[in-house]
């Protein structure tokens, strides 16, 4: 019994790192298993079984978790730039191919390209162990592959910000590129629930900063059905803890 109960576990676990590996899991499970031994443990996990279904329900079957979700969201008119600053997404590390949510950055980053916003693009140079895979190829550098096999020459500037881990290290490293080559203006491109922080991330630092939002192909941003916002809780709630842990941080 504790050890199913321990299961519960699990979401949560992938809520709070989506990319944790499997032996992550296993210890979280192994924990649970652990904690159902006692009888206070146990009582323990019977109770979190009730908050999590509680907690489910009500983000399931009522409005809240969209209005959570679009109070997350940044969308501004983009304007003439320097520099357009494409966020990095995720990765499917075994395939090494680029997920949707990073597809989707690229490809609005490239529409304002293309509509004559900014003559240059950048691409998250990613290091494998924020994947969970030490092995995971870099986002930025199949970005790039993508980009050159579809523009060519005729493409838009590429500049790879190297070495980077999260939002944070993008709009550092973003900082220190605008003062080197002189870059004022900046449109950054990133996914909707994701643009809040992001944008007051790049502001902190001192950029003149413009959000544009991509598409969102993971779920429906409406979240009409039960479906999409089962399918976007993670973002919402990763999103929250993470405005939470960027202002303990001083980072917003």
């Amino acid at each position: 019994m504790a050890a199913g109960l321990s299961l519960l576990l699990l979401p949560i676990g992938l809520l709070l790192g989506a990319e944790l590996s499997l032996k992550g899991l296993a210890l979280l499970w192994l924990a649970g298993t652990l904690l159902g031994l006692s009888l206070f443990g146990f009582r323990v996990l019977i109770g979190g079984a009730a908050l999590v279904a509680l907690l489910v329900g009500i983000f399931l079957f009522t409005p809240l978790l969209p209005w959570l979700a679009q109070s997350l969201v940044v969308n501004q008119a983009p304007q003439p730039a320097d520099l357009i600053v494409t966020l990095g997404g995720g990765m499917h590390c075994g395939e090494g191919q680029l997920e949707a949510s990073s597809l989707a950055r690229v490809e609005k980053g490239l529409e304002l390209w293309k509509a004559g916003y900014a003559p240059r693009i950048t691409l998250s140079d990613t290091v494998g162990e924020i994947f969970g895979d030490s092995h995971c190829p870099s986002l930025g550098l199949e970005a790039q592959k993508r980009v050159q096999a579809l523009y060519g020459a005729s493409g838009p500037e590429i500049l790879l910000l190297r070495q980077m881990r999260t939002t944070h290290t993008e709009a550092l490293a973003t900082a220190e590129l605008a003062r080197a080559r002189g870059f004022r203006q900046i449109l950054l491109v990133t996914a909707p629930t994701h643009s809040r922080r992001a944008l007051a991330t790049f502001k902190k630092l001192g950029l003149e900063v413009t959000s544009v939002v991509s598409s969102e192909p993971r779920f429906d941003m409406a979240m009409v059905k039960p479906i999409d916002r089962l399918k976007g809780l993670e973002a919402v709630v990763r999103e929250y803890l993470g405005l939470l842990v960027y202002r303990l941080r001083g980072w917003i």
